[in-house]
């Protein structure tokens, strides 16, 4: 979630205008003609061979700035070939706070309140989306679309959130949420790797991979601070997932899956003692990649960008084969629907080189997207090229079980994104300290939901004000 400081707010709900100079230059081309002594008289240069002249002239490269979190040589791929496909527009990548989204968004949200110059960027969240969407601070694509004469359901597999019924980004990086597991320890515990499970047995595996006490404990899962993690068996269903209704018009607070979802989280840490305890997770700030990749979880409730980490990093080698396992159904039978999305690729409302900047919104959204050696939601993708790409371009491409991950990536089914408010990111912060009172048993269920519905209801009528 990113918070801005008050001036920052105040700022951005201006209007702002730039107004971009253009310069006209005309040129007269002059031929000499000699009449007898030292006299000569001009003449204008036929009309063809004026325009004959201007069309050999190319037109100066137009230089267009993209934000991101990623470091450089993630997008460069993707950029190089861009620049060879387009040659008039030259890329100019700028990761602004490496690996650390909210912080990098913070400081997007500066620059365009300051006036800064920049293009496109990309958004990690729903509510960080709509905040911007809402404030506008992006541009509609909706019009460039219709100019090209494309369909979004024709060229992507995953829908994108709309903002008062437009569009305002093309999908990044893609993939549903999934769960990650040491296959060394499920294969000391006996235990398969699941190609399709409910929360039940995710629960059973999560016992049986327990072990020992004090510091050196093995914990069967590591459940992070997000608000993805109290929500667990919502992402299961095929409509409804988030804290509101995926019509935006209410709380989804009396849905069954929500209580049923931190009930699960509770009884995991206090009776099964299967999770790492939250006072630790919040106190210690624990990082999640630590936890796992050290040994110390088994299981992690994860998504699509832990693909390429699970083959190692210069900072956190891989030391064992990580296998996947679709997200839990509620009951068994049922589809395996997940979390997930793409990350939204968005224009600045702002940008002095709008056309130009579309143009590399689409290229990057397709055929761009698995240059970066990440997932992309281009229906006209090759998947088994995409995860060879991306397995091959980590540390230690042998501690990825692609057999598995194939499996979760083919089953796994997302929902249509549901209609974001602007205040999204208000509500989840709300509803992550309601979560964390009752898992810290500070209070019952039926208080926490209590709770929910009145201190999550007040944002909602402060804001239809």
């Amino acid at each position: 979630m990113v918070c801005q400081n008050g001036e920052v707010k105040k700022i951005m709900k201006k209007k702002w205008l730039s107004v971009s100079a253009s310069s006209i230059v005309i040129a007269s081309l002059l031929a000499g003609c000699s009449s007898g002594g030292n006299s000569t008289t001009p003449s204008k240069a036929p009309a063809s061979t004026a325009a004959a002249t201007a069309a050999s002239t190319p037109a100066a490269p137009v230089t267009i700035k993209f934000l991101n979190w990623e470091k450089a040589s993630v997008y460069q791929p993707a950029i190089d070939a861009f620049e060879k496909k387009y040659p008039n527009i030259k890329v100019q990548y700028v990761p602004l706070v490496e690996n650390d989204s909210n912080e990098t968004l913070k400081k997007i949200d500066i620059m365009y309140a300051s006036g800064e110059d920049f293009d496109v960027f990309s958004v990690n969240s729903t509510p960080t989306f709509s905040q911007r969407a809402t404030n506008g601070m992006l541009e509609p694509l909706d019009a460039y679309m219709s100019k090209e004469n494309v369909k979004y359901e024709d060229e992507y597999k995953a829908e994108q959130m709309k903002v008062n019924g437009k569009r305002y980004s093309l999908p990044g990086k893609f993939g549903p949420w999934f769960v990650i597991l040491n296959k060394t320890q499920l294969d000391a515990a006996g235990l398969a790797v699941p190609k399709s499970w409910t929360w039940d047995e995710f629960r059973d595996y999560a016992k049986k991979l327990t072990k020992g006490d004090g510091p050196s404990k093995q914990y069967g899962v590591f459940f992070h601070t997000w608000k993805d993690y109290f929500l667990l068996r919502q992402y299961s269903s095929p409509k409804n997932q988030g804290i509101m209704t995926d019509d935006g018009t209410k709380l989804n607070a009396d849905n069954p899956l929500m209580k049923s979802s931190l009930e699960l989280r509770y009884v995991m840490e206090h009776d099964d003692k299967s999770s790492k305890p939250y006072q630790d997770v919040i106190t210690q700030k624990i990082p999640y990649r630590d936890e796992y990749f050290q040994g110390k979880a088994s299981m992690l409730p994860t998504g699509p960008w832990m693909i390429s980490e699970a083959g190692g990093t210069d900072k956190i080698p891989a030391t064992f084969v990580t296998a996947f396992a679709p997200w839990p159904t509620n009951n068994k039978g049922d589809e395996n629907y997940s979390f997930g999305s793409a990350d939204p690729l968005v224009m600045s409302a702002n940008s002095k080189h709008k056309q130009e900047a579309y143009t590399f919104l689409r290229f990057l959204s397709t055929e761009g997207m698995g240059l970066t050696k990440q997932l992309s939601a281009w229906k006209k993708t090759d998947l088994n090229k995409e995860l060879d790409q991306i397995i091959a371009a980590t540390k230690t491409p042998d501690k990825i079980d692609k057999a598995s991950l194939v499996n979760t990536l083919t089953v796994s089914k997302l929902p249509d994104p549901p209609i974001a408010v602007s205040y999204a990111a208000d509500l989840e912060k709300a509803y992550i300290a309601e979560s964390e009172k009752y898992i810290l048993g500070a209070t019952d269920i039926d208080t926490t939901l209590k709770n929910i519905k009145t201190n999550l209801q007040k944002i909602i009528d402060a804001n239809k004000k």
